[in-house]
């Protein structure tokens, strides 16, 4: 209870301090193609290509002035970059309107005119719109269903995938013929506007768990957007439902399409879940402040399911009795970050917080452990930058858990219960051509404390190491899609190592 009254109190001081944001979602990308019929890539709303950071200026107007598809609309005439050329003056010039540094001035013109800019004029005073009637900044706040479900954005992705597991470094020859193949929709949208206050958003990210309505690694969101009401401030932004709540370098990085998985799963032991998140920056740091609903079932072990429970997860054998509890500690996350200027380059930073009762990582198969419950503190820190052609990322977090006694299937000595855990995580991209790039992923979780003994802190319990080093090449063969292949090694460092190689196929629609 306490835990609820502090994150409702810190997220009201927030709310009449600053002002809010959002970070980018697929959702706002696709309702900008679907508007300007332009990829113009993450950076129209974000100081980076790939998105993640704290918005531009072109993308706080958008969030100040409702997030909806006809926002687009009302922030055309503004000038958001004070660069002396409007919003919709760039984006006919493909220049960018949140950079300064980019103008209508120094943007080559096609000659060709694409479909999009057909019906495009211009009058002397610079006038234009999409829509045929001008659209005040205060539409939609006298006729609140006015405009219900009038701005329907539909898309995502197709992937599938084929997951071929072996034994030490190269998948076994009769597991060829035993891989699993899935076939899913990923970052699939669909989003109206009811109004110019409520986005409602529908995605769905990576296979639906086996664990059924259980989180972990179930990727359903349905949730609301609440913005431009009258009890919020100026551009807050309030999200409801159930969706991804991000911690680390999760928020930053690709790993939702990309099998090349980031700590979030060892760190939270679940991705999606129900509850509530606000979202906001104060100057050039963005900060989410979430209270999930945290678990709210385990798996028990049956006779006949698997004999030790060890493999009882997403990714194993699955099977046991589905057992509702009532989780007494909700999980908070507490995120802040921003980029900034160091040594002549601009460097994503970021610390997380994560506060609350939830599944165990299973170090026996690198995954979670759904038969109990354990209480976690975790605290990070992670940056993203650019070094010659290649992306940097890395994260360090450490932490604490809990063993919680009622939920043991076999119980433990109390002194027992107390173990600290430590993750590191690096990533590298580097581009080998406009359609082909290759990445680079290692990560350890709980090394060795011989080896690490500078950042370990005294840390203990060495019999949960889990390592993983993978590689992946990316052939981007058209516009919205590209074919992967992916090769992991888990525990590359103990002489039992699991391989697995995972050839991917995405294409937009």
């Amino acid at each position: 209870m306490r835990k609820i009254l502090f994150v409702c109190l810190l997220v009201l001081f927030c709310t009449l301090s600053a002002d809010q944001s959002v970070h980018a979602l697929p959702a706002f990308y696709k309702m900008f193609k679907t508007k300007y019929k332009w990829t113009g890539g993450c950076n129209v709303c974000h100081s980076s290509k790939k998105g993640g950071d704290s918005p531009n200026p072109y993308g706080r107007a958008f969030l100040h002035n409702g997030m909806n598809l006809s926002t687009f609309t009302r922030i055309e005439k503004m000038d958001s970059d004070k660069d002396g050329f409007s919003n919709i003056k760039e984006l006919i010039a493909r220049s960018y309107p949140g950079d300064a540094s980019s103008t209508p001035e120094n943007v080559e013109i096609s000659n060709e005119i694409s479909e999009s800019d057909e019906d495009i004029n211009l009058d002397d005073d610079d006038v234009f719109s999409f829509d045929d009637a001008e659209v005040s900044k205060d539409a939609g706040s006298s006729d609140f269903l006015g405009g219900a479900f009038g701005n329907l954005v539909f898309g995502g992705a197709l992937d599938i995938r084929r997951i071929t597991r072996g034994q030490d470094l190269l998948p076994d020859r009769e597991n060829w013929d035993t891989g699993t193949t899935l076939i899913h929709v990923a970052e699939f949208v669909v989003t109206t506007s009811i109004g110019d206050h409520v986005s409602v958003l529908g995605e769905q990210l990576l296979t639906t768990s086996p664990l059924g309505t259980q989180v972990a690694d179930d990727h359903g969101f349905v949730y609301a957007i609440l913005t431009n009401l009258p009890v919020l401030p100026k551009g807050a932004s309030l999200k409801v439902g159930r969706f991804r709540h991000g911690f680390g370098i999760d928020t930053k990085s690709d790993a939702a399409a990309n099998p090349l998985y980031n700590l979030v799963r060892k760190n939270i032991g679940f991705i999606s879940d129900r509850g509530l998140q606000l979202n906001g920056f104060v100057g050039p740091v963005s900060y989410v402040l979430s209270l999930a609903d945290g678990p709210d079932s385990l798996r028990t072990v049956t006779e006949g399911t698997v004999s030790n429970g060890i493999q009882i997860g997403p990714h194993g054998s699955g099977g046991g009795i589905l057992k509702p509890i009532r989780n007494n500690s909700p999980p908070v996350f507490v995120h802040l970050n921003g980029t900034l200027p160091i040594f002549g380059k601009r460097i994503w930073l970021g610390g997380s917080y994560f506060d609350g009762n939830s599944y165990p990582f299973n170090s026996i198969n690198g995954d979670v452990n759904p038969s109990s419950l354990v209480y976690k503190r975790r605290a990070g820190i992670a940056t993203s930058f650019k070094l010659w052609r290649f992306d940097i990322a890395a994260e360090w977090v450490r932490g604490r858990d809990t063993q919680l006694l009622k939920y043991l299937y076999i119980p433990i000595p109390p002194e027992d219960r107390n173990s600290s855990v430590e993750g590191y995580y690096f990533h590298a991209e580097l581009p080998l051509s406009e359609t082909l790039d290759i990445r680079l992923k290692y990560d350890v979780w709980n090394p060795d404390t011989t080896k690490f003994n500078t950042f370990t802190f005294n840390r203990y319990n060495e019999e949960q190491v889990w390592s993983t080093l993978g590689g992946a090449l990316t052939w981007h063969f058209t516009e919205g899609a590209f074919a992967r292949i992916v090769y992991q090694v888990d525990n590359v460092e103990k002489p039992i190592r699991t391989a697995r190689i995972i050839p991917q196929l995405l294409v937009e629609f």
